[in-house]
């Protein structure tokens, strides 16, 4: 039997089923502790803002083929180490559906400049490093959005990764709004948070200049140890 690699996961001898099961036992384990939780991480968001300014020039459009959402990305991360934006800000699962090329989030691993740069951002990142995938900055106009989504994978029911969310410059309350499973979720700015992207989410800014960052991770029983490490208690 030929083995292949689908999502980061082997498939030799498996069926669908049995890879679902293992990404679901995992997955549970985030988030017996909650849905939307903190870690104990913050980023100084006037730090972070001020060392993004050496990349000005290098934002790219967001997902453009959704049309004018209002929002632009940086990448922390790529195939390659580039800046390109393709096709890490693109929708992987439309990108998948277009040109039939199924790519999975782990393989974006690949720090770019960014990381060197933005040293408001190295502890979290180092600490994860062995296991970061897709991640990117993401700032918004007066009206940016993410519509209401799941997040998905190109091949089986539970993703083999899962998401940190962190606000920084100009959000907080009645600025960004992050609407989780139809309600509204207070939130730090700078904070580090684990969340279940398996549910409703979305985003919506009424500011401009309103920055994110969106970090993936390889979903694995180190990767869920090392989160649930650092879980704030409150």
């Amino acid at each position: 039997m030929i083995e292949t690699q689908v999502d980061g996961f082997s498939t030799k001898g498996r069926t669908d089923y049995e890879i679902n099961s293992e990404r679901l036992s995992l997955y549970s384990q985030l988030f017996l502790y909650g849905d939307f939780m903190p870690l104990d991480f913050c980023i100084d968001p006037v730090k972070c803002n001020e060392e993004l300014k050496f990349f000005n020039e290098a934002w790219k459009p967001y997902q453009p083929q959704k049309g004018d959402t209002g929002r632009v990305g940086l990448s922390l991360t790529s195939l390659d180490g580039s800046l390109s934006g393709y096709p890490e800000l693109q929708s992987l699962y439309e990108y998948t559906q277009q040109t039939g090329h199924k790519v999975s989030e782990n393989e974006f691993n690949q720090l770019t400049p960014v990381y060197e740069k933005v040293s408001a951002i190295r502890e979290l990142v180092d600490y994860f490093k062995p296991y970061i995938g897709r991640s990117r900055f993401v700032r918004f106009r007066a009206g940016g959005h993410f519509p209401p989504h799941r997040d998905q994978s190109a091949n089986y029911q539970i993703p083999d990764y899962f998401r940190l969310f962190v606000a920084l410059g100009n959000t907080g309350a009645n600025r960004l709004f992050f609407i989780y499973d139809n309600q509204v979720i207070p939130y730090e700015v700078g904070r580090v948070y684990l969340f279940n992207a398996l549910k409703v989410h979305s985003v919506f800014s009424m500011r401009d200049d309103a920055l994110t960052l969106a970090i993936s991770l390889r979903l694995d029983q180190e990767s869920v140890a090392r989160a649930i490490k650092r879980l704030e208690v409150r």
